[in-house]
């Protein structure tokens, strides 16, 4: 069993070409998708296009692994720069010290939650953008972020429980380890695994580890419910940290082994947590013409499964 990203090709809002994304990725071998449409912006699903998806799904006998819900607001201005750092401005984000905005970004989650419920899936990947600049330059800046952050989870913590629906945190790719560190030893002493877990992003790892890429999933093992694996070159020059376009372009989002991240250390990790199969591909193809593309996603993938596979069952 295998799963793949549905935004491979990017992220088309024609109903006919998001069909025909499904279908070649069932045509290519995979069983799950990894819902990635929307990962970013303010779009709500409505119950109809829900099922929508659920159709498509099963005509071609695919299953859904996991929705990449969204924080809210775009994090592009309209030139195009991307916002990886915390903007006080947005709109519906669920971290915002706006309570309007803030609780507009909690039913944005619910939206995707429910979402996860109607398509038969136990888990929802969010994104959490820290300020860490602000947090360096100003502490108590960081004590009122994760008070508005708690009081989110707070208020989301019965709806996904009720729902059979685990939030993932993942690792990003804006924000030195140490920053991320101190958010999930906050999160996860404060909440249990039944509804926040750990995302473990290879990608994002590889460029935000200083010295080990596997860091963030040896620490937080237990709680590694869902992946989004990729690879690429690691941080290309240090000044990546000061310009976001630079930072994004380390997120190659290649296939597993093409890059040079740790895949055996990994894939021992991988066997030794509490996630539950399909392995999660969250690739992108650069040209909508290879048309061999998914069929070397699909076999770097089950190289993957398998050395999961072979580390569990010398456990």
């Amino acid at each position: 069993m295998l799963a793949f990203n549905t935004d491979w090709l990017g992220e088309s809002q024609n109903i006919y070409e998001i069909e025909d994304c499904l279908k070649a990725i069932a045509d290519a071998g995979f069983s799950h998708v990894h819902w990635c449409h929307n990962w970013d912006g303010e779009y709500t699903y409505s119950v109809m296009e829900m099922l929508q998806i659920r159709g498509w799904m099963e005509k071609y006998n695919l299953k859904m692994k996991g929705i990449h819900a969204t924080e809210g607001h775009h994090r592009t201005n309209v030139l195009g720069k991307y916002k990886y750092r915390w903007e006080r401005e947005n709109r519906r984000d669920y971290t915002s010290e706006n309570e309007f905005n803030r609780i507009a970004g909690v039913e944005l989650i619910k939206n995707r939650v429910d979402m996860a419920y109607l398509l038969d899936t136990s888990e929802i990947v969010l994104h959490m953008q820290l300020p860490y600049r602000a947090f360096e330059e100003d502490p108590s800046s960081r004590d009122r972020y994760y008070a508005q952050v708690c009081k989110s989870f707070d208020e989301l913590e019965f709806y996904c429980k009720t729902r059979g629906v685990r939030l993932c945190v993942e690792n990003l790719l804006g924000t030195p380890n140490e920053h991320q560190i101190y958010q999930f030893d906050l999160l996860f002493d404060r909440y249990d695994s039944d509804f926040l877990g750990y995302c473990c992003d290879t990608g994002h790892a590889l460029v935000t580890s200083k010295t080990d890429c596997l860091e963030l999933p040896k620490r937080y093992v237990d709680r590694m419910f869902f992946i989004h694996t990729s690879d690429n070159i690691g941080l290309q020059s240090p000044d990546c940290w000061e310009d976001d376009i630079k930072m994004t372009h380390c997120d190659q989002h290649r296939l597993p082994f093409e890059g040079k991240y740790d895949w055996d250390g990994f894939a021992k990790l991988v066997a030794q947590s509490p996630y539950e199969y399909p392995i999660v591909l969250e690739v992108s193809s650069n040209d909508p013409t290879d048309t061999g593309y998914l069929a070397r996603a699909r076999e770097t993938g089950e190289r993957l499964r398998k050395l999961v596979e072979d580390y569990r069952g010398a456990l």
